[in-house]
């Protein structure tokens, strides 16, 4: 290499590729062309097969190797085995099954004779570098060395954000299959994120909706006690953070939303950091336990469990025995039954505990 913003400028790149992994390709690229290689690449290693994750690999090597050759790879196997970060010479490597397949029908073929070969990673399926070609490395392996704990960070972190990724997507699948809405807020307020059954909401306006980037109520009354419930959830460290709870009533004349705001995590010495949750409960979306689930939970019967979800309605035993077509005296039976089943012993307590059993998802 020939001066120190050549290295930098390597690193720099190597460094960037853990966030954009697309510049990984780029930056193996960079090393492919100083080392006057034929390739230059990351493999990643399941434990029995190796395949190319990213690299700088002339297309028709990299095709033959991930549809066959990549079973026969010994070289790859023997680096996996290896020690963590240590530089390998490709040529004793290459030199443990000479004139073998793999070998004769596609290292020659593609003048891979020389290398330089690293175990990046631990584990049961690690990383490793490679860079081949037709000439010898040796001048190169100090400048890999000095590569390597780059390249070894830069996996950490690409790993690291992976995993925060996917606990985030995860995190908004979940939200997403929620049947309340979820209004993630920061001080402003300002809205960060929404979930599905939020933005329905929202969208229709019937009650609440979005302006300049904020959750708002239609009724100016209700707007400002959401407003100041909201500033209070998501104040600063020297301030109490509190949640709160509000009824929002509907310009369809539905019954009106519960609105819960409720701040998130602890507050930080930045006063722009508290945020804070909204959750609005449409209760005209609501279902109700199916039978089965009833019948399922508590060994209740057929009629049993029917019984169960008309007092769940708030219907008396009159009507249910109208609505089954039953005797008062059969309704009476049977609700008894529930009740001891269930463990309560008034209707009352009998819906709430229905109630609990409501899906929260879509």
């Amino acid at each position: 290499m020939d001066t120190i913003e050549d290295f930098s400028r390597i690193a720099a790149a190597i460094h960037s590729s853990a966030v954009n992994p697309d510049n990984w390709t780029a930056a193996l690229g960079d090393i492919r062309h100083l080392l006057d290689g034929h390739a230059c690449a990351l493999t990643v290693s399941d434990g029995a097969n190796t395949a190319i994750r990213n690299g700088n690999v002339v297309s028709e090597a990299q095709a033959a190797y991930s549809s066959y050759y990549y079973k026969l790879d010994y070289v790859l196997k023997a680096v996996e085995r290896g020690p963590v970060g240590v530089v390998r010479d490709g040529r004793p490597l290459m030199a443990l099954q000479a004139r073998s397949e793999f070998d004769v029908d596609f290292m020659r073929p593609h003048e891979v004779t020389e290398g330089l070969f690293v175990r990046l990673t631990t584990g049961r399926a690690p990383t490793c570098l490679l860079i081949a070609g037709p000439r010898p490395p040796d001048k190169f392996t100090g400048l890999v060395s000095a590569l390597v704990p780059h390249l070894q960070q830069a996996l950490r972190t690409q790993a690291h954000l992976d995993e925060l990724r996917d606990r985030g997507d995860g995190l908004r699948d979940a939200a997403h299959a929620l049947r309340h809405g979820f209004v993630v807020v920061a001080p402003g307020p300002r809205i960060v994120h929404t979930n599905v059954a939020a933005d329905e909401i929202l969208r229709t306006g019937d009650g609440l909706r979005t302006h300049a980037g904020r959750v708002e109520a239609v009724n100016p009354h209700i707007d400002a006690q959401l407003q100041r419930s909201v500033h209070a959830a998501t104040g600063p460290v020297e301030t109490a953070r509190r949640g709160d709870s509000l009824t929002c009533p509907r310009r369809s004349g539905r019954r009106p939303y519960r609105v819960d705001i409720v701040p998130l995590g602890s507050a930080t010495l930045s006063p722009a950091s508290g945020r804070a949750m909204i959750v609005i409960v449409d209760p005209e979306d609501q279902v109700e336990p199916p039978a089965a689930l009833l019948r399922r939970a508590y060994a209740l019967t057929e009629a049993e469990a029917a019984v169960a979800l008309l007092a769940l309605e708030g219907h008396g035993v009159k009507h249910i025995s109208e609505k089954l077509s039953l005797s008062l005296a059969t309704v009476k039976t049977h609700l008894q039954h529930v009740f001891d089943k269930t463990g309560t012993h008034r209707q009352a307590e009998l819906v709430r505990l229905l109630l609990a059993m409501r899906s929260v998802c879509r």
